[in-house]
């Protein structure tokens, strides 16, 4: 038994600035899929280990991923599947394939671009040929999708902490359907509610009890897989919002029955997902005032792992105007790194820094400092963190101490020049800051962080900021998705 692994993930933000270009894609082939996925927690490093578990044989072809950022261009989506699609022409005779897609890609022409890159591979093997697909928990899931794929399986955690499992699952799934044992059939069923990225945290209510009875419904005889995806809220696409998925042994009315009774659950918890979080004056003033520390302040609206700049400077100004202190901040400043980099550590710089990218992060702000540190920005993450990655790389990253007015001691800004998602409490600790000496810290994302930062903060403080990633964005802002929504129809009430 010979089964291809491969996959193209992005999740692309339709209104951030930067467009992801090829040039942004990391593309693994052939036997540097295996090399780089091995030691990994990600869905193809499950793949992997699936060969061994159950007793295939592995064809790798291309893995590729890019930091989430915007729209993926033209030719990095043609180029991309045109290479996928000729590895499946010229490998050797295979009898399935495992693909790991996001679930949340918008290319140029192709609002729904996973759905694009199946429907190819599916004309391209024909309707029976087995290929299961893998995706991210903040997929926005079509129906065309479903009904080309033999089988979805979605990640059931955020922080995304199961994707190797569900790589696993991918791989028993497909190997019982090559071995004639099972027959999967799909139901999607997808509420009318934006079921907003505050209420993505698995461990919790209002999602945790509906994860938890799809994680029971996949004991029950006859049910092969049962997902859901929370959806991806900053795609214009008119699949966005959330899905639920069941897969069943030849039961397209239980597959059907299974999806609804879930998908009620879901509409019955609707009062629940209105967000209520602190604007950036109120946090970083309630950080100030805590009694236990460090605070840590999640930054919404400049959440990188979901596409946003980076560089946004909304929280920097409130710390600097309110005059914090022992603060923590990592901005994508390329340009303001090198400067660091040239003055060289213990020189006293001014610098520009942030709201570079567009108008929607916040203002460019002078800043007077000590070079504390320079770094390569490589780091390693051997736990279990969201993404499933194991070695990152921030670019050239400059530690710059900032006095605090009048003065005494101020707070520290990481300079990074490449953008990087906090997903690793060892995005700081690798320029050497040590997180529990400090008062306050600001990671860029909504829930992905919280893996790295909970066992290291006193409170986390979820904040409402601007920015491509703003959790307040007005329906009228978007084109192509469902305008029913239930947290846009209940605010207009």
């Amino acid at each position: 038994m010979r089964i291809g692994i491969a996959g193209i993930i992005h999740e692309s933000n339709t209104f951030a600035s930067n467009p992801t270009t090829l040039a942004d894609f990391r593309v693994d082939r052939g036997q540097a899929v295996i090399e780089h996925y091995t030691p990994t927690f990600h869905e193809v490093g499950g793949y992997i280990a699936g060969a061994d578990e159950y007793d295939f044989e592995m064809h790798p072809m291309l893995a590729a991923g890019a930091t989430p950022a915007g729209t993926v261009t033209s030719e990095a989506f043609e180029t991309l599947v045109g290479e996928l699609l000729d590895d499946i022409k010229k490998a050797p005779a295979l009898d399935g394939i495992l693909l790991a897609l996001h679930g949340a890609m918008v290319a140029e022409g192709f609002p729904q671009a996973d759905g694009e890159i199946l429907r190819r591979v599916r004309a391209l093997v024909g309707p029976d040929f087995p290929v299961v697909v893998t995706h991210d928990y903040h997929g926005n899931v079509p129906e065309q999708l479903v009904k080309d794929a033999t089988a979805l399986i979605i990640y059931k955690t955020t922080p995304h902490i199961d994707q190797r499992e569900r790589g696993l699952q991918a791989a028993e799934l497909i190997t019982r359907v090559i071995r004639g044992e099972v027959k999967p059939t799909s139901a999607i069923v997808k509420p009318d509610l934006l079921f907003n990225i505050v209420f993505h945290n698995t461990s919790k209510g209002p999602m945790q009890p509906l994860m938890q009875a799809a994680i029971d419904l996949e004991k029950q005889p006859g049910i092969l897989a049962c997902s859901i995806a929370a959806g991806y809220q900053y795609a214009d696409v008119p699949a966005m919002g959330p899905s639920i998925v069941v897969v069943t042994d030849n039961d397209p009315a239980l597959a059907q029955r299974e999806a609804e009774r879930l998908g009620a659950m879901m509409w019955a918890a609707r009062d629940q997902l209105i967000p209520q979080i602190a604007d950036p004056a109120t946090a970083v003033r309630q950080a100030m005032a805590a009694t236990q520390t460090p605070v840590a302040l999640f930054e919404f609206g400049d959440n990188v792992g979901g596409g946003s700049a980076g560089d946004a400077t909304i929280i920097l100004k409130e710390l600097i105007e309110q005059n914090a202190e022992g603060w923590v901040v990592t901005i994508f400043d390329p340009e303001s790194a090198d400067i660091c980099n040239k003055a060289g550590i213990g020189a006293e710089v001014s610098l520009r820094v942030g709201g570079k990218l567009d108008k929607m992060h916040g203002p460019t702000l002078s800043i007077k400092g000590r070079v504390r540190t320079l770094h390569d920005g490589r780091y390693m993450e051997t736990e279990r963190r969201h993404g499933g990655e194991r070695y990152h790389n921030q670019g050239l990253t400059a530690v710059v101490e900032v006095p605090k007015r009048p003065d005494g001691a101020g707070g520290l800004l990481i300079l990074n020049s490449r953008r990087s998602y906090p997903n690793s409490i060892h995005q700081i600790t690798c320029v050497g800051i040590q997180p529990q000496q400090q008062q306050i810290l600001v990671a860029k994302g909504a829930v992905a962080p919280r893996a790295a930062y909970e066992p290291v903060s006193a409170q986390i403080i979820e904040v409402d900021t601007a920015g491509a990633t703003s959790i307040s964005r007005s329906p009228d802002d978007f084109h192509l998705a469902r305008k029913d929504l239930y947290e846009w129809s209940r605010v207009k009430e």
